[in-house]
């Protein structure tokens, strides 16, 4: 398949969950949209904190009766403990040889996993939203893919026919391309994020006397700056909140 568009059908699956349940986009469509947040793994910090930022303020997916699913070739394992560490109030689901991602047009060949990308799917199937990363830090902003859930609402809508492709928690555990990467743990987060914010206000100081091409520069740097404080401040909260709970 060459890849998804905004206007087409998605192909329907069934992917394992963190838990080994099976979790069907058809069964999850009969209730309202679905969100697909395609991920490269639990080692890559902006994936951490793309996560974290969408748990953080999951209650506006709810308020657009939205359901989210994240994706990545990570094994069910793996996604349990980054459910924990993240506090996720939604599922992880594994696409252990990164087949699905093929299928949607969402793999990155040469690093053997998916490109961070989030899909909105309307209760009919359709896509009504792609955003497809160019590199591993560029991510939407979260009201971005607020807005393209706006107007799709809730309903009780009857899906027929099964997934055109289906893994099981078992292929999940034993196949998975996962690279040879530790995971990154919750107290190595805040200070990579601090360090990119430090290292952007840096940047954003250089361009200053570069004329017209620095002017660019610099407002490309300012929004990348602004998603790093976005996704510190969710992990911040995130980690205020284990430490209620602990």
């Amino acid at each position: 398949m060459a890849g998804l568009s905004v206007g087409q059908k998605v192909p329907y699956f069934e992917l394992p969950d963190q838990l080994d349940y099976p979790w069907s986009i058809s069964g999850q469509l009969e209730t309202g949209p679905v969100v697909l947040v395609f991920y490269r793994g639990d080692w890559d910090p902006y994936c951490n904190g793309q996560l974290a930022s969408y748990a953080r303020n999951y209650r506006e997916f709810e308020r657009r009766g939205a359901q989210v699913a994240g994706i990545s070739v990570d094994p069910p394992r793996n996604n349990a403990r980054m459910v924990g560490k993240l506090l996720l109030p939604f599922p992880l689901l594994s696409d252990p040889e990164g087949e699905l991602a093929r299928r949607y047009g969402l793999w990155d060949a040469e690093e053997g996993v998916a490109v961070p990308a989030v899909v909105v799917v309307d209760q009919s199937g359709e896509v009504r939203y792609l955003y497809k990363g160019n590199d591993p830090a560029d991510r939407p902003e979260d009201g971005e893919v607020f807005a393209a859930l706006k107007g799709l609402g809730r309903g009780i809508e009857r899906i027929t026919g099964g997934p055109e492709f289906r893994v099981t928690a078992a292929r999940a555990r034993e196949t998975s391309v996962r690279p040879d990467r530790p995971a990154m743990g919750l107290e190595h987060l805040l200070p990579c994020y601090y360090g990119v914010l430090s290292t952007t206000a840096l940047l954003k100081e250089r361009f200053g006397g570069w004329g017209r091409s620095g002017r660019k520069a610099h407002r490309e740097v300012d929004g990348h700056q602004g998603l790093a404080r976005r996704y510190a401040n969710a992990l911040q909260q995130t980690v205020e909140l284990q430490r209620q709970e602990g």
